[in-house]
């Protein structure tokens, strides 16, 4: 066991200086296709999988020297059902982020469900839902369906988390974890909307500080779904399940 430890904290390294240089590459690429979406999104998404990497090799070196945080002692048996769970989650919220960064960086995509009032947000165009005609112009529209989809999907799992968690030693821990990632993704939500109300039509523009924070919280919610899913796997998961607590 302590060798199988050893062998996870050096992959994880290995991993993150692959993924730093990799980094690198994407960035250059993106500056010479001039932000095209597709690179954007994939230098994003680079960037994510680096951080996790490094959220990683932090978590095999602290089980490692048995310094583990209270903040990361999940309950294994809660972290054993809630496993899949949180890692569908985290996968809804980094399709909802992706889908995102596709209608920034694609000319027209933010103004496909309109500008300014009721009729763009929560609306687009008036309408609820509209027929999808042109995946790229209506971009916005169907980002705004896989939000509303995770965002739902969030609350369902922040309630079941809530009756759940009192049964377990530990299971605050995780319940915290998603209860946070979901307030994350909510903010996120209600920021993307000042974003669509802060259209100025005497200069013809969004407030762009509303967008790096858009950016950031929802950023922020994956990488605390994909943290307790790393967590759960890293240190809760990394002895035998415990047929009970009782």
């Amino acid at each position: 066991r302590d060798e199988d430890s050893s062998r996870d904290a050096r992959f994880a390294s290995i991993i993150s200086v692959g993924l730093i240089i990799w980094q690198g590459a994407l960035g250059w690429l993106t500056v010479e296709m001039d932000n095209e979406h597709w690179s954007v999104a994939l230098h994003l998404a680079s960037g994510l999988a680096f951080e996790l990497s490094l959220i990683w090799l932090w978590l095999c070196l602290s089980r490692d020297s048995k310094e583990m945080p209270d903040w990361l002692d999940f309950d294994p048996i809660l972290a054993a059902s809630w496993h899949r769970r949180v890692a569908w989650l985290g996968l809804g919220t980094f399709t909802a982020l992706f889908a995102g960064v596709f209608v920034a960086t694609t000319p027209g995509a933010n103004f496909g469900c309109g500008l300014g009032g009721s009729d763009s947000w929560p609306l687009c165009q008036g309408e609820l839902f509209s027929k999808i005609e042109d995946l790229e112009l209506q971009s916005q529209l169907i980002h705004r369906w896989i939000v509303a989809a995770v965002q739902i999907a969030l609350l369902a799992a922040s309630w079941l988390i809530w009756k759940e968690a009192n049964e377990h030693q530990h299971g605050r821990i995780l319940r915290n974890w998603i209860w946070a990632a979901t307030g994350l993704f909510l903010a996120n939500v209600l920021i993307g909307a000042l974003y669509i109300f802060s259209w100025d039509s005497a200069s013809a523009s969004f407030e762009e500080h509303l967008s790096l924070a858009h950016l950031l919280t929802a950023s922020l919610s994956f990488l605390s779904l994909a943290t307790a899913w790393i967590g759960t796997s890293t240190v809760a998961l990394h002895e035998p399940v415990p047929e009970t607590l009782e």
